[in-house]
């Protein structure tokens, strides 16, 4: 059966884009029936990131002209996110064009292919669909309560969904989705050829993710001071974009700590996290599967995570330090960390091996095809 794999988002790069990037476009590259559907503009982070090399075959990226011209014209905030979220219509069309009439085909939807299939999964429902949910927090994922309640019609419309963690499949079911129709993930995968330890480590602490109140970026920042002033050699990265960067940026101020730190958006980890000692995951509900985590225990670094959820599946004593989500817990953990090397060296090969063991790409390929397999049965 002919497969189309739909990951769509014009807004930012995460973890679900960097993974899902990756999988669909080799999957698509080595199926003549698998085709990857993308926007333009995230196939060309992606791309610039190092997650595709950008010569894989049958991709259909999207051109974006509403974004292009909310670019041109330089709209900022809320027009700016409508007006790029009009592409999602045309995508709409065009995915209807190309498959309203086309044979029975299985579909896997991302973040916002959701929306983009919608029209298709109600005028062809002999079309099979799986959904991937990657948040414990539907309504942050989505964003707005109007695009929450067309989510989860699509949800309720698919035929599968695939839940990251058994906290993700948890907060559906409390959401009225039927537990049946929704399975669990082994995890994660990483590139552990591309995420692998630097020859030699660096006091480099490294926060990366999404900057929102879930990731607790702030509360990184308050533990800074502490951090710097037991290891005046440390160098901290705080990574990522997102709605709190203001907020982050004022933290830093107060704290008195902005000229020691390093922020913004990396499109490629690697050079960071391969270097890193320590790096710091403090998500107010569960850390697992972070793809930056996993993508820095891939590369040696010791973890400083909070103690919430799934986390000890990955964090435990052989691996890093879980803490309280507090400031003087989390930069006494870090502080420990960086002034035992020997430790940080021990504990980074044991998170490698833990990634490579249960978080590998072949894996979680064999799982997504498993379900495939399923749905064109």
């Amino acid at each position: 059966m002919r497969r189309a794999l739909i990951l769509i988002n014009n807004t930012g790069i995460g973890g679900a884009e960097r993974r899902f990037g990756r999988l669909f476009a080799r999957m698509a590259d080595a199926d003549a029936d698998t085709v990857f559907v993308i926007n333009a503009g995230l196939w060309r982070r992606l791309r610039d990131g190092g997650v595709v090399s950008g010569r894989e075959r049958r991709v259909w990226r999207f051109a974006e002209p509403c974004g292009w011209l909310a670019e041109g014209v330089g709209l900022r905030g809320a027009p700016a996110f409508w007006l790029r979220k009009l592409d999602y219509l045309l995508f709409g069309f065009l995915l209807l064009a190309r498959y309203g009439l086309a044979p029975r085909s299985v579909f896997h939807l991302v973040l916002g292919g959701a929306y983009v299939a919608f029209p298709l999964m109600l005028l062809r429902p002999g079309h099979r669909t799986l959904i991937s949910v990657v948040s414990t927090d539907l309504a942050q994922m989505v964003g707005v309560p109007a695009a929450l309640l067309l989510y989860r019609r699509a949800l309720g419309r698919c035929a599968l969904i695939d839940a990251l963690s058994e906290g993700i499949r948890a907060d559906l079911v409390r959401r009225g989705i039927p537990g049946e129709k929704i399975v669990v993930s082994e995890g994660s995968a990483v590139d552990t050829a591309r995420f692998q330890p630097a020859l030699k480590k660096q006091p480099w602490v490294v926060f990366a993710g999404r900057l929102v109140e879930e990731k607790n970026p702030v509360l990184f920042v308050e533990a800074m001071p502490t951090i710097l002033r037991a290891v005046p050699t440390a160098r901290i990265f705080l990574l990522g974009e997102g709605p709190l960067r203001p907020m982050v940026e004022q933290a830093l101020e107060r704290s008195g700590v902005r000229d020691a730190v390093t922020t913004g958006f990396l499109p490629d980890l690697v050079p960071i996290f391969g270097p890193a000692r320590v790096f710091v995951s403090l998500q107010r509900q569960d850390n697992y599967p972070s793809q930056s985590l996993l993508e820095a225990m891939a590369s040696g670094a010791a973890t400083v995570a909070t103690d919430v959820g799934l986390t000890w599946k990955l964090v435990d004593e052989t691996t890093g330090i879980r803490v309280k989500p507090n400031p003087d817990d989390i930069a006494g953990a870090v502080i420990a960390l960086l002034k035992e090397p020997a430790r940080c060296e021990r504990l980074g090969q044991s998170a490698r091996r833990l990634v490579m063991e249960r978080h590998s790409e072949k894996g979680y390929r064999d799982y997504l095809e498993s379900r495939y397999a399923r749905l064109s049965a």
